[in-house]
């Protein structure tokens, strides 16, 4: 599943159920510290547009609350925790 930028960083706030082949596993982190913000910085009335960014170069991988990595590549649905 092809899972774009503001997508992970709304999935690190809402921590979702991520379906991985047949088991369930909870988002909790994915590093976006190299990648650029949710939104530009806007005005009062706009409230920023959404960064241009290439797909390839965001991280590959998300942390679960018990530490363990998992490929995002891999995930085929997700639902709310």
């Amino acid at each position: 599943m092809k899972i774009i930028l503001s997508q992970r960083h709304m999935f690190n706030k809402s921590k979702p159920m991520c379906q991985l082949g047949e088991n369930w596993v909870q988002w909790d982190n994915c590093d976006l510290s190299e990648s650029p913000p949710y939104r530009l910085t806007g005005t009062m009335n706009a409230h920023g547009k959404f960064p241009k960014y290439n797909y390839e170069e965001l991280p590959i991988v998300f942390t679960s609350p018990d530490g363990n990595e998992y490929p995002i590549e891999e995930i085929t649905a997700f639902k709310d925790s």
